[in-house]
């Protein structure tokens, strides 16, 4: 009985730190990119979720462009500023389009890119 009762309480253990710690799998994108570079980081987001990126004190102005599963653009945001934001018109798979537009450094900048839920 008390090693069924052990294997119980090692399971439900075991079960709350995966669910509790299935956020800690989710983050924030970190990126280094190069004046006009783009990268594109893919994600699941829900419908309403806003996805943004912020660069270092290099970077004056960084886009965000975001695409569904068929490659059709549903938002961009490549207005003159480096905190770009786009929302998820619905929930499902998104390719987010990052494109440097001026980092004045030459070796690059960094830009975060994340979401209301995280990636």
């Amino acid at each position: 009985m008390a090693s069924v009762r052990g294997w119980l309480v090692a399971s439900l253990i075991g079960a709350a730190t995966v669910i509790g710690g299935a956020a800690a799998w989710a983050q924030s994108r970190s990126l280094w990119l190069l004046n006009g570079q783009s990268t594109v980081v893919t994600g699941y987001f829900y419908r309403g979720e806003n996805i943004w990126a912020q660069c270092d004190q290099d970077c004056f102005d960084v886009d965000l462009v975001l695409y569904d599963a068929s490659g059709q653009v549903v938002a961009a945001d490549e207005l003159l500023d480096d905190f770009p934001i786009v929302q998820a018109p619905y929930e499902g798979n998104f390719s987010v389009k990052v494109i440097m537009a001026s980092c004045l450094h030459p070796s690059g900048c960094a830009v975060i890119v994340d979401s209301d839920y995280s990636f």
